[in-house]
């Protein structure tokens, strides 16, 4: 897992084709409380948006790696952040597609490695190996990952 950011991998913004961020509001809690019903149900809306979008763009095949990449991602923003929203992006360039969530919380995601009886712990192992590339921004409130797009499987919609 890397430092930096998004933008950093942006080298040249006419080469976005599609960038959406939305921004889901998250109730006060303490951390490690359980995720009240009305934000869980996000997760899923988000994975629909992308798998449409996915879909329009002409990369079905990453539909089932980019749903559950949102899933862990998402779930753990709105487990372990600390801000009032989590923003989630979907932001796909030429020839990468990177998925960021802001969750407003400073500490840094980490890869950690669970044991065969632990409940937590697999989340960022899961993004790690499902994705290209994956980081957090310097600050710690951003995790996001990045999947390559091979020129000649994507199409211009």
């Amino acid at each position: 897992m890397i430092v930096g950011t998004v933008e950093e991998l942006v080298t040249s913004p006419e080469a976005v084709l599609d960038d959406l961020t939305l921004s889901l509001r998250r109730d006060p809690r303490p951390e490690g409380q359980p995720v009240p019903a009305h934000e869980g149900r996000w997760v899923g809306h988000l994975r629909k948006v992308a798998a449409a979008k996915l879909r329009h763009w002409g990369l079905p095949y990453l539909v089932d790696d980019v749903r559950i990449v949102i899933s862990e991602l998402v779930t753990n923003a709105l487990v372990h952040g600390t801000g009032d929203q989590v923003a989630f992006r979907f932001l796909l360039v030429a020839d990468v597609l990177v998925l960021e969530v802001d969750d407003g919380s400073t500490r840094h995601a980490r890869i950690s490695t669970a044991g065969d009886l632990d409940e937590h712990g697999r989340g960022m192992f899961i993004v790690s190996e499902l994705s290209t590339l994956c980081g957090v921004s310097p600050d710690g409130t951003k995790t996001w990952c990045c999947f390559k797009i091979p020129t000649a499987l994507r199409r211009d919609a």
